[in-house]
């Protein structure tokens, strides 16, 4: 998939750790280049298809001015999930549905969201502490800022409506709903064009796979009737950088599932 970025854009990549090289020639279009590493090779990618080369590390570009500070999403309240049986999910560590919970949805960027447009539900893997001490705010700390970023970087915040629900595992009770019940339930309510699961073990769980992450990443899995794809959470990207990459790619690849993305 080829995105044009303008300077805003690339300055949130750069927020991010993200890398962007220009092209060497003019072309019509030019889209994301991202590091691939410190030997110093880019992968471009341009209009004419992709194009790889090599080329010496350039020096580190200046911080761009951060932005003020998002508000604090505002809640959602999800229609109450129905009635189930026990869930019977197998005895898999990374897919034991009934030890996660999931924290009350919140819209995002509520404040530019416009009734038509994509719509996208954002499940991240959440420490579950942060479901237990208070109203959960997403974009808290540093993890928050990479979180916000990632989601800019990405036009989240020229979306319709994003809703983002906290997903955490072992929560102690009433700190979040049974994950087997409310997944389908806001999926259900929400109606989303795409679904964005953020963190290795969360995603597993979602989908019952004790597969390797890197198998089930890359690709697009369906959740509950709605397009899913998966990526790294935050918290994980500020402890492994050279990812960031990787999660680019995955949100490329959501963004093409949505028509307003292209």
């Amino acid at each position: 998939m080829s995105l044009i970025l303008d300077k805003r854009h690339r300055a949130m990549l750069r927020e991010m750790g993200v890398r962007v090289w220009q092209p060497a020639e003019p072309v019509a279009e030019v889209a994301v280049a991202i590091d691939s590493g410190a030997n110093g090779v880019s992968t471009e990618r341009a209009a004419a298809g992709f194009v790889h080369e090599t080329r010496p590390a350039a020096p580190p570009a200046a911080s761009p001015a951060r932005e003020v500070a998002p508000a604090r999403p505002a809640p959602v309240r999800a229609p109450p999930a129905p009635a189930a049986a026990a869930s019977q999910a197998p005895a898999r560590e990374a897919a034991a549905s009934g030890a996660w919970s999931m924290g009350e949805a919140q819209a995002l960027y509520a404040d530019v969201a416009h009734g038509e447009g994509s719509r996208w539900l954002v499940l991240a893997e959440t420490p579950a502490a942060a479901l237990q001490r208070g109203p959960f705010n997403p974009f808290e700390g540093d993890a928050g800022k990479l979180l916000d970023n990632m989601l800019r970087a990405a036009r989240l915040n020229k979306a319709g409506v994003v809703l983002l629900a906290p997903l955490a595992r072992g929560a102690a009770a009433g700190a979040g709903a049974s994950l087997p019940d409310a997944v389908p339930a806001l999926v259900a309510h929400a109606k989303p064009d795409v679904v964005l699961v953020m963190g290795r073990l969360a995603a597993q769980a979602l989908l019952q796979s004790a597969e390797p992450f890197g198998k089930l990443r890359g690709q697009v899995h369906g959740l509950h009737g709605a397009k899913t794809v998966l990526t790294y959470d935050a918290s994980y990207l500020l402890r492994n950088p050279a990812d960031k990459a990787k999660a680019w790619d995955d949100l490329c690849l959501a963004m093409s599932l949505v028509p307003a993305a292209n």
